[in-house]
């Protein structure tokens, strides 16, 4: 039986990444709490509903393998676009790339995930995916509750000391300008606020990448659309069989199409012959 073993480069960004959405949870129940009115339960319900689906597609991302260890490539029948990585030892197929952070070749390279210490790769990128999704939403609900705390400040009046809380908490907490607790609260609202803008700008690009069935490294090494067979296709070869319902829970079932190795390139002389008769 396979142990699991978590990888050393791994355990420092997890961590971080753990207490980044530990502190944000724990004022996210905090402000739903200590508020009045009878929104408590179903904000409550939608926070645990956003936490499960961050904190199990983190989970299922961590645990899952897109590189090639324990994968048969056949050396005896190499086709177009195999390349040899000297690294590893051995001929990788089309779209697998190394990645020196974690010193393997990963099948369908995307990125390397800093928050994670892991790379997006065809097993895993559907959990990247949901993560990024839910954690847009879970930060802006977040965002939305630590309005009144923005408020308040802008209700006081903008200074210097309120716009330094804001943008520079360590400074003015290290200086002894403000409390723990307002230190706290103001670093936490600044994490919610970076979170969503940087989620956003994330989930759009993989959304427009995703469109077109392609990769962060494809993209912008300019091989936009080799594998481009359609939207509902791309949705498929990236979020599995069922991509219409993996948003629901981590634990959905949904088959990848392929094996990782293989993949259908676009029709290019189709798309020429097409183009032709339509002229």
């Amino acid at each position: 039986m396979q142990t699991w073993r978590w990888d050393p480069a791994q355990v420092l960004p997890v961590a971080i990444t753990c207490v980044l959405v530990s502190a944000v949870t724990l004022e996210m129940f905090y402000l739903i709490l200590t508020a009045s009115g009878s929104a408590q339960i179903p904000l409550l319900v939608v926070t645990l509903y956003l936490l499960f689906n961050v904190v199990g597609n983190m989970v299922k991302f961590v645990q899952s393998n897109s590189t090639i260890k324990g994968v048969f490539l056949e050396h005896g029948n190499l086709g177009q676009g195999w390349l040899y990585c000297y690294s590893c030892q051995t001929h990788i197929p089309p779209r697998c790339h190394h990645c020196y952070d974690c010193n393997v070749c990963v099948l369908r390279r995307d990125h390397h995930c800093t928050l994670l210490g892991k790379c997006v790769g065809y097993s895993n990128y559907r959990y990247f995916f949901c993560a990024l999704l839910h954690g847009l939403l879970a930060l802006l609900l977040a965002t939305i509750l630590n309005a009144e705390i923005f408020m308040e400040l802008l209700h006081q009046g903008i200074s210097l000391h309120s716009l330094l809380l804001l943008l520079l908490p360590w400074m003015m907490f290290i200086t002894g300008q403000v409390s723990g607790s307002a230190f706290i609260f103001a670093f936490v609202a600044d994490t919610c606020v970076v979170g969503f803008l940087f989620c956003f700008a994330f989930l759009i690009l993989h959304c427009f990448i995703l469109y077109r069935g392609s990769t962060t490294k494809e993209w912008f090494g300019g091989h936009k659309r080799d594998y481009d067979v359609g939207w509902k296709k791309n949705a498929r070869n990236f979020l599995g069989e069922r991509w219409y319902l993996v948003w629901l829970s981590p634990w959905t079932r949904s088959r990848l199409t392929g094996d990782g190795v293989n993949f259908e390139p676009r029709d290019l002389s189709s798309t020429v012959s097409s183009k032709n008769v339509n002229q």
